[in-house]
């Protein structure tokens, strides 16, 4: 063997060893990651970002509901329907309001818990692309401490719309245009009817 095969022979086994040290040093800063990220990041994590938005948000709405009822009551006993079946009409739209806005809640509560799943799972694919490209296994577990601390920060939340106003709206609209017609002697149609709003005539329970 020539002493210039000898020396080619040094550098490929220098560069591998230099590539053994590389991958060594990606498969540390690769488990650094994951370690850093599953200590922090499971099941109890997740469900407590949809339970954060649970306990912020349906406190707001239980308020709205029950203001909403207030309401309706005090302009049903000023109209004087308060025994009427109208009482039984406009209440039931009121519960199904609340119903589909609490599920609307629901929803949006798991889709913040989706959302920080996604969150995490892209911070760590992008930080184990980073170490498979550098190779330092250091800078790997900084910046996964870094990342995973931002990821864990309370998520800000913005106050729930009225789930009510357009549903009391309406119904208040609908009861002026039946008493409207009810009073007009047929001058006036309102654009349907219920047949639940109108003046004394109203259905009377019991």
């Amino acid at each position: 063997m020539s002493k210039k095969d000898g020396g080619a022979g040094a550098q490929a086994k220098q560069a591998r060893a230099d590539e053994q040290a590389r991958q060594d040093r990606i498969r540390a800063g690769t488990t650094q990651i994951n370690s850093t990220f599953d200590s922090q990041f499971n099941d109890d994590f997740y469900n407590k970002q949809r339970d954060n938005y649970l306990t912020f948000a349906l406190p707001q709405l239980d308020d709205q509901y029950g203001k909403a009822q207030r309401d309706l009551t005090f302009a049903l006993a000023r109209d004087g329907n308060l025994e009427s079946s109208a009482r039984g009409y406009q209440f039931g739209q009121l519960q199904k309001t609340y119903d589909t806005n609490r599920t609307g809640i629901a929803d949006t509560a798991q889709n913040y818990a989706n959302q920080a799943r996604s969150n995490v799972e892209d911070a760590r694919g992008n930080l184990i692309s980073s170490v498979n490209a550098t190779g330092d296994a250091t800078q790997a577990a900084s910046s996964a401490t870094a990342r995973a601390t931002a990821l864990a920060q309370p998520v800000g939340y913005s106050p729930i719309a009225d789930a009510f106003s357009t549903a009391t709206g309406a119904l208040s609209q609908q009861a002026q245009a039946e008493r409207a017609q009810a009073l007009s002697n047929g001058a006036y149609k309102a654009p349907y009817s219920t047949g639940l709003f109108g003046t004394s005539g109203a259905v009377k329970y019991g």
